[in-house]
Order: C-alpha cells, then sequence, then structure tokens
C-alpha cells in the first residue's frame, strides 16, 4: 500500500478539491502554516495562481472577507495560521458563519472552511499554542474537523465542502512529517474509527493526540494490556456512541487532548 507524509497528503487533497470545485478560493495571510514554502507548496500556488488571495495579516479582515465570499457563492478556505490568531477573528469564525447559517435554519448557506495549525508545538510560546477546538465545540452549526491520518485529510475535506457548513479544520504541526497509507475508506462527518481493537483499555484521541495514543498502545503491549484506539476525527459533531460502545467492552478510558483539562474536548469525552 502506498505511503505519504501527512503534509503532502493535505496539500495534494486542497488541490484535488479546487480541480473538482471551481468555487473553492484560498484567502488569508498564511498559507498552511510551515507548508507555506516548501516544494509540496509551490506546484499548488502555481496552478491556482488566481484562486489564491494573499492578503495582509488582519485576520478579522480576511475571515470577514471570506463569509462575504462564502455567502455570495464561493468556497473559502481561509488560512488563518496558528490557532491563536483565531481569536483575533472570532466575531467571523463564531458569531457570524455559524450564526447566520443558525439563525436562517440552514436556508442561508455559508460554506466556509477556517484551517488553522492548533496546539503546543517547538519554540511556539504562549502566543502561538494556542488550543482553541473546546471553544468552538460551543459555536452552534460549526462543524470542527481534526484528521490525524493522510488517508483521512481527502475524504474530512471533500465531506465538510459538501455540507456547505462552516467548518473548522484543525490541523497541528507536529503532523506533518506523520506517514502513513495514502488513500483509506471515506469517513462520514461525525464518525469516529476504532484504529486499534483491543479489550483492557479504551484510549480515545485526535490530531496529533491520536498518533500518541497508538505509541502507547504500542508501550502497554509490551505489558500484556491490550489498549483499544479510537481517533475523533470530528470533534463536532462528537461520536459518543463509538466511544461508549467500546469502553462498554475495555470498562477503563483515558482521552489524550493538549486542551486546558476544564471545559476541554477531554473533559466532554469523559463526561
Amino acid at each position: 500500500m502506498a505511503t505519504t507524509m501527512f503534509g503532502q497528503a493535505k496539500i495534494k487533497a486542497v488541490g484535488d478539491i479546487m480541480r473538482a470545485d471551481k468555487r473553492v478560493v484560498i484567502i488569508g495571510g498564511a498559507g498552511f502554516g510551515g507548508l507555506l514554502h516548501s516544494k509540496y507548496v509551490k506546484p499548488l500556488k502555481d496552478e491556482f495562481d488566481a484562486r489564491i488571495l494573499n492578503t495582509p495579516i488582519s485576520e478579522l479582515g480576511f475571515c470577514g472577507m471570506g463569509v462575504g465570499a462564502a455567502m455570495a457563492g464561493l468556497y473559502p478556505i481561509i488560512t488563518i495560521g496558528t490557532g491563536s490568531f483565531a481569536f483575533e477573528a472570532w466575531p467571523q469564525i463564531v458569531n457570524e458563519a455559524p450564526n447566520i447559517t443558525y439563525m436562517s435554519g440552514g436556508k442561508v448557506k455559508v460554506p466556509v472552511m477556517f484551517h488553522a495549525l492548533v496546539g503546543i508545538r517547538i519554540s511556539g510560546a504562549a502566543q502561538h499554542s494556542a488550543r482553541p477546538q473546546a471553544m468552538l465545540m460551543q459555536a452552534a452549526v460549526l462543524q470542527v474537523i481534526a484528521p490525524s491520518r493522510a488517508s483521512d485529510v481527502k475524504p474530512l475535506l471533500e465531506a465538510a465542502v459538501k455540507s456547505e457548513r462552516p467548518t473548522f479544520w484543525i490541523d497541528h504541526p507536529l503532523l506533518f512529517e506523520e506517514t502513513g497509507p495514502a488513500a483509506g475508506k471515506a469517513p462520514p462527518l461525525g464518525k469516529a474509527e476504532v484504529v486499534r481493537k483491543g479489550a483492557d483499555v479504551t484510549l480515545v484521541g485526535y490530531s496529533i493526540d491520536l498518533v500518541r495514543c497508538l505509541k502507547a498502545a504500542d508501550e502497554l503491549a509490551r505489558s500484556k494490556i491490550d489498549a483499544e484506539v479510537i481517533d475523533l476525527r470530528t470533534l463536532t459533531p462528537l461520536d459518543t456512541d463509538t466511544i461508549c460502545e467500546s469502553v462498554r467492552k475495555t470498562g477503563r478510558l483515558v482521552v489524550a487532548d493538549e486542551c486546558y483539562p476544564a471545559a476541554s474536548v477531554a473533559s466532554e469525552v469523559a463526561a
């Protein structure tokens, strides 16, 4: 089976989506984080130069532009850069795009995707290491996707585009060089996956923490502890059925999450 790096897979996925749907444009002051100037991004920029708008670094402004463009018929992918900068555009991400959809009962479509590198990274400091995903889960209608494996990126992005609902794509810089199968079964939005079967304990993760859960399961296996690992893949909708079914079997739950413990993704899964 062909393998690829996560960073390559996500750029390829965006390119495939742009070829398939002429509405898709890229807007923002950052081009997919640390991959901005890489050899993987250059072909994307060369091919779609007319559909990529590099803006000044004004998150409130270019996110608002993206929301307006979505309502006018385009499908913008808005590159925010680090997740900490999402706070600069919080009114557009939380109070505009999802609320327009929610308050109109879905009659007014806001097909937009916000992308940010979220989480603790090397030399990020507090100003570049925010984990806003639990806050984003509070916004009615806003979908939050968090792929951790190369094979899931394209199917999740395609499903989000097809849904025409505002979406926030949680990404992580430490995922870039993780390798895995290039293609897999298309996951529906809101459906977690049991990526490793086990009987003794359930480990739940997403994004970079799914990678850590799999490594922990390997370590536990050396001590004859059989861990089941669940990849959430989406945070909203959250697949509680798959989690509960696993915990009914194993009787134990461990959740890996970079958020602060209170009011976090982990506390919601545990609840």
